[in-house]
């Protein structure tokens, strides 16, 4: 059963809750328990502590949180924000500034709408080095530095040359073909490696490197 389907009971809490932000946001627990126990006062189905454990359900399935006027129903009424979470499942592995120049939005305003996709679980934001990559929340996380990285622009243009090639690619052809620093070709070499995306080839005294095809094919589709 999905996380976000509510029981009888969490359906009614979540009712009377939907009254109490109308108000004020979740600060403290016990307040909203407090509030939800005067409306059923007359319930003999609910008591204080029955209360409590609904309410902690909701939060842990990420229905409402502490701090908050929004419910996880809310999040996707605002029409740009549905716009960015849509976009991010299309493309997993984007960066914050690849969402600030497809929306043409301010620092503040992305990271507005990310946060708030992020705290109630429709998306996750992946450190990985100095960025962070979007991802739906769902999506497979043994592929996520993966896909990442095919979405660098010199790492596909090394794929490419790769793929076009009958034969194992020498670091020195990849960098004079790309005009990519060998160095440069190098580092991306490691990464692909990293990841089973090519095999390293031995001939000629120098190492060459052919494409994973099956490994690439199964990443490609997210790219």
């Amino acid at each position: 059963m999905s996380k976000n389907i509510l029981n009888k009971d969490e359906q009614e809490i979540f009712g009377i809750i939907k009254e109490y932000l109308q108000k004020k946001p979740i600060v403290k627990i016990i307040e909203l328990v407090a509030f939800i126990d005067n409306r059923l006062r007359f319930n003999p189905n609910y008591t204080k502590y029955k209360i409590e454990i609904i309410v902690k359900s909701l939060i842990k399935k990420k229905i409402i949180l502490v701090g908050t006027k929004l419910t996880k129903h809310d999040i996707l009424r605002i029409q740009i924000r549905k716009d960015i979470y849509n976009y991010i499942l299309k493309k997993p592995g984007i960066n914050i500034n690849e969402i600030k120049n497809e929306f043409n939005l301010g620092s503040n305003q992305v990271l507005w709408h990310l946060r708030a996709l992020n705290d109630f679980e429709f998306i996750r934001m992946v450190k990985i080095g100095n960025q962070k990559a979007l991802f739906g929340f769902n999506f497979d996380k043994t592929h996520t530095n993966a896909v990442f990285h095919l979405r660098n622009e010199k790492i596909q243009e090394i794929i490419k040359l790769l793929i076009t090639s009958n034969v194992p690619v020498k670091p020195t052809k990849i960098s004079k073909k790309l005009n990519i620093h060998y160095n440069t070709v190098k580092k991306y070499l490691i990464i692909l490696l990293k990841f089973d995306l090519i095999s390293k080839v031995n001939g000629n005294k120098k190492k060459g490197y052919n494409l994973n095809k099956t490994v690439y094919s199964n990443l490609e589709k997210f790219i």
